[in-house]
C-alpha cells in the first residue's frame, strides 16, 4: 500500500534512448533468467510497467531521500531538486527488477546538481536494479557510494572529497555495475582505500560485469585510481590519472575461492596519465587474490612521467596479456618499459602478444610483440595543454591493425573489437556527450582518431549479400516453408557491443516483435539471449562483442513449438544457449515458418546476418 498523501504522477517510466540503456544494461543476471529482460523491443508492449514518481526537495512534501527510501517499488522514480544539500547516510535496500528498475535522479536547479553530503556511507545501494544519476556526492567518512547489489547503474555523477573510498563495491552481494559519465576526485587514503574499488560476488552473481565508460578519474588522495576484483571488467573510453599508486589495477577476488571464475579485463580506448612514480597498470594479483585472467589492451594512450615505473606490471597468477594499437610515451622524453613480468603464468610460460604499438627510442618491449613502431614524437596536438589527440602530421595515423589477434587457443571472450568513442579530454563530459570515434582509413594508434569521417562503426560494412538492420529497421527474407523439424544457421555480426537487435523466424514478413516465433536477441547489456515463451533467457551465460561474427544454429520443431539454439564465437567452441525453449507466447498456434527477420530497435551501430543455411 502507498502512504496517504503521496505526491506522485503516473507516466511512461522510460523513453527510447539513454534511459532504455539504463533499463537494460547489466539488468540481467547469469544462467537462466527468470524475469523479463525488457529492452526497447518490449517497451511498446509494457507501458503499464510505469511506476510512481516521488519528488524530494526543500519545498516538497518529502524533504529528504530517507523519507522515500522505504516506500520504493519496482519502476518507481525519485526526483531530487538540485541547488540544495541533503544529509548522507541514505540507504536504498528495496529491490527493483531487471525490467522495472528504481531510478534515483538528481534534477538540476539553476544548473546545479543536488548535493548528498556526509555520513559513514553517504549513499548505500543495497537493493538490486537501481539507476542512480545526476548527483554530487561528497564527504562520506567510510564510503561516498557503497555498492553491494546487482544490476546497478551510476551515471552523470560527481564523487569527491571522500576521505576513504569514493565508490566501493563490496566483496559480498555485489553483482553487475555500469558506471558512466562519472567524475571522481580527491578520494582515497593510504594503500587500501581507493577512489574507485569494485568487486563482484562470484557465488551470488556469477558472470557479473563491471563496465566503466566515459568517466574522468583524477587527483587521488591515496590508493589506486581504479581497482577492480570483478569477474569481468570492461574499461572503455575513460581518462584516468593521478592515482597515488596505479591508475588501474585488475586483480583476483579477496575472500572467495580463486577457482570459482577467471577474472578478465577488456581495456579499450582510454587515456592513462601518470602523475606519480608507480606502475600505470597492474594485472593478475596484489598478494591477496590472483585472477589467472586474460587481459586485453587496445587503442589506449599511456602517458608516463619522468621516474615512473613500467607501464604494465604482471604480478601473481595470470594467463595472458595482449596489446594492440596502443601508444606508450614518456612525457619529457626517454624510453618506456612496456611490461614488468613478476607473474605466475597459468600455462607455465608468459603469454604476451600483440601488434602495432608505438614506443619511444630506448624502450624495453617484449619480443613477442610484432610490428612495434619506434617514435619519439607521437605528434600530439598540445601535450603541455593536456591535448593528446593526434595532429595532422602525426606518424601514428592510419597504421593500426583493424583485426586484433589474441593468443592461440586463448581468445578473449566477447571483446570490444575496436573503440567506438573517444575518451573525455581531461574533463567530465555531459551525459551522452561522448564523441563518436570516426572511421577515417585505417585506424590510428591510441585513444583518439584524427579527422572526421563516416559514422559507420568498425568494422566496414558487411557484403551486399548480407541482410542488415540498423535502429528502427526490419529486414525480412523469405524462407522455404517449414512445417516439421529443421535446422537453420546464420553468421551474425553486431557492429557494437550495445545493440538491441535480433534474428528471428516467423510466418510471413513482420514489423512487430510479437509476430516472431523464435528469436535470438543481442541485447543492450552485451548478452545473447533467446526468447522462451514470455521471457528472454540463456541456458549458458554468453556475452558478445562489437565487430565479432558469431555462428548461430537454431534447431526448430514446428509441431511442438519448441527450438534449441547454439552459438559459436570466433575460434571458440559451440555453446548451448537454449534447450527446447518455447515459441514466443503470441505464437503458440504457429503451424509453419516461412520467413526470417533481422531487426534492431535501439543501441548503436547495426546487426547483420549472412550465409544462411537451411537443413
Amino acid at each position: 500500500m502507498r502512504a496517504a498523501g503521496v505526491e506522485h504522477v503516473r507516466s511512461r517510466t522510460w523513453t527510447h534512448g539513454l534511459s532504455i540503456v539504463a533499463l537494460a544494461l547489466f539488468g540481467a543476471g547469469c544462467g537462466i533468467q527468470t524475469e523479463e529482460n525488457i529492452d526497447a523491443e518490449e517497451f511498446d508492449e509494457r507501458e503499464e510497467a510505469a511506476g510512481t514518481t516521488y519528488q524530494v526537495g526543500p519545498s516538497r512534501q518529502y524533504k529528504k531521500l530517507a523519507d522515500v527510501a522505504n516506500l520504493l517499488q519496482p519502476g518507481d522514480i525519485v526526483q531530487v531538486d538540485g541547488n540544495a544539500t541533503y544529509a548522507g547516510n541514505i540507504r536504498f535496500s528495496r529491490h527493483g527488477t531487471a525490467s522495472q528498475k528504481i531510478t534515483i535522479r538528481g534534477v538540476r536547479v539553476n544548473g546545479k546538481r543536488p548535493v548528498l553530503s556526509g555520513g559513514t556511507n553517504t549513499v548505500e545501494l543495497a537493493g538490486n536494479h537501481y539507476v542512480f544519476e545526476g548527483f554530487d556526492v561528497t564527504g562520506g567518512s567510510s564510503r561516498c557510494i557503497f555498492h553491494h547489489a546487482h544490476g546497478i547503474t551510476i551515471r552523470d555523477a560527481v564523487v569527491h572529497d571522500c576521505p576513504a573510498h569514493g565508490i566501493l563495491g563490496a566483496d559480498a552481494d555485489s553483482g553487475s555495475l555500469l558506471m558512466e559519465y562519472v567524475e571522481v576526485y580527491a578520494c582515497g587514503s593510504g594503500t587500501t582505500r581507493h577512489p574507485v574499488y569494485i568487486a563482484t560476488d562470484e557465488t551470488a552473481y556469477p558472470g557479473s560485469v563491471f563496465r566503466m565508460q566515459h568517466c574522468y578519474i583524477h587527483d587521488a588522495t591515496g590508493g589506486n585510481a581504479v581497482k577492480s576484483r570483478a569477474e569481468r571488467n570492461e574499461i572503455y573510453y575513460n581518462w584516468i590519472e593521478g592515482g597515488h599508486y596505479k591508475e588501474l589495477e585488475l586483480i583476483g577476488p579477496d575472500g572467495q575461492r580463486e577457482n570459482l571464475a577467471r577474472e578478465d579485463g577488456d581495456v579499450v580506448g582510454n587515456v592513462f596519465r601518470k602523475t606519480h612514480n608507480q606502475f600505470v597498470v597492474r594485472v593478475g594479483g596484489d598478494g591477496t587474490g590472483q585472477s589467472w585472467g586474460r587481459y586485453r589492451f587496445v587503442n589506449n594512450t599511456f602517458l608516463l612521467k619522468q621516474g615512473s615505473s613500467a607501464a604494465i606490471h604482471a604480478f601473481d597468477g595470470i594467463e595472458s596479456i595482449e596489446l594492440h594499437n596502443n601508444i606508450f610515451h614518456r612525457v619529457g622524453g626517454g624510453g618506456v618499459q612496456v611490461l614488468r613480468d613478476d607473474g605466475t603464468w597459468s600455462t607455465g610460460n608468459p603469454i604476451f602478444v600483440g601488434a602495432k604499438n608505438a614506443v619511444p627510442q630506448g624502450s624495453t618491449v617484449p619480443t613477442s610483440l610484432s610490428q612495434t613502431i619506434t617514435q619519439n614524437d607521437p605528434g600530439f596536438v598540445n601535450p603541455g595543454a593536456r591535448d593528446f589527440r593526434l595532429s595532422s602530421s602525426s606518424p601514428l595515423r592510419d597504421i593500426g591493425v583493424m583485426t586484433t589477434q589474441g593468443p592461440s587457443g586463448r581468445p578473449f571472450p566477447a571483446p570490444l573489437a575496436l573503440p567506438l568513442y573517444h575518451p573525455p579530454t581531461g574533463a567530465i563530459q555531459a551525459l551522452g556527450a561522448a564523441s563518436a570515434r570516426p572511421v577515417v582509413g585505417l585506424i590510428d594508434l591510441g585513444a583518439y582518431e584524427f579527422g572526421t569521417g563516416g559514422s559507420n562503426p568498425w568494422p566496414p560494412d558487411p557484403p551486399a549479400s548480407c541482410k542488415v538492420a540498423s535502429t528502427g529497421v526490419w529486414t525480412n527474407t523469405a524462407l522455404a516453408t517449414q512445417t516439421g523439424t529443421f535446422t537453420v544457421t546464420w553468421n551474425v555480426t553486431p557492429s557494437s557491443s550495445s545493440i538491441d537487435g535480433a534474428v528471428g523466424l516467423s510466418r510471413g514478413a513482420q514489423t512487430v516483435w510479437s509476430g516472431l516465433a523464435a528469436i535470438v536477441l543481442f541485447d543492450l547489456s552485451g548478452r545473447i539471449l533467446v526468447r522462451n515463451g514470455a521471457t528472454y533467457q540463456a541456458a549458458t551465460p554468453f556475452t558478445y562483442g562489437g565487430g565479432q561474427t558469431y555462428k548461430v544454429k537454431m534447431v526448430v520443431n514446428v509441431p511442438n513449438r519448441k527450438y534449441s539454439v547454439y552459438v559459436q564465437a570466433p575460434g571458440g567452441a559451440e555453446t548451448l544457449l537454449a534447450n527446447q525453449f518455447s515459441f514466443r507466447s503470441e505464437q503458440t498456434g504457429a503451424s509453419q515458418l516461412n520467413n526470417w527477420t533481422v531487426v534492431q530497435d535501439a543501441g548503436t551501430g547495426s546487426i547483420s546476418a549472412c550465409d544462411v543455411t537451411l537443413q
